[in-house]
């Protein structure tokens, strides 16, 4: 009995730690005043070259929504007739991961367990990247990645949100 006990709480804590939140990246240009950005706009989609999870009008216009939301809580609006200060543009995809896990077990001097034991996860890992692009020098300044594992399309928007709110969170830069 004590042994499943062990064995169960070690399988709980893998798959804890393996289930890990949103990993956020961000680069950017240095040399770029950020505090003279005041109104953006979007980059154009071309339809017709979008595949995998791009090719989702509904998850698309989430993350658009998502985008506006956070960007208007920084302060900036969208330009409205006049020239942007800058663009936003995003891009996302998908791949499938595996994560292995090794683990040996014993109990002591003359302890009843020992061995080792193999955990596979399978999971799909997405990807958000989202682009600012300075309107007068058509370049790019800054660039944030999220990613985290997907938990499906029931769950879609939710997990598009909260990468969204991850990655625009460290925009602008400090």
């Amino acid at each position: 009995m004590k042994t499943a006990q062990i064995l169960l709480v070690a399988l709980l804590l893998a798959a804890f730690y393996g289930c890990s939140g949103i990993s956020v990246r961000t680069d950017f240009d240095e040399k770029t005043d950020f505090t003279v950005y005041k109104t953006y706009d979007w980059i154009k989609f071309r339809e017709e070259s979008q595949s995998g999870l791009m090719n989702d009008p509904l998850l698309r216009k989430e993350i658009m929504d998502s985008v506006e939301k956070e960007l208007a809580a920084k302060g900036y609006t969208p330009a409205s007739g006049g020239a942007p200060d800058f663009f936003v543009a995003f891009h996302m995809g998908s791949r499938k991961k595996i994560d292995v896990d090794h683990y040996y077990y014993t109990y002591g001097y003359r302890g009843r367990l020992s061995g080792h034991d193999v955990s596979i996860r399978k999971y799909r890992e997405g990807t958000l990247i989202i682009d600012i692009v300075d309107a007068a020098a058509k370049e790019l300044v800054w660039r944030g990645h999220a990613t985290s594992e997907l938990h499906g399309r029931e769950e879609a928007a939710g997990d598009a949100r909260a990468s969204v709110e991850a990655i625009i969170r460290k925009f602008p830069p400090k």
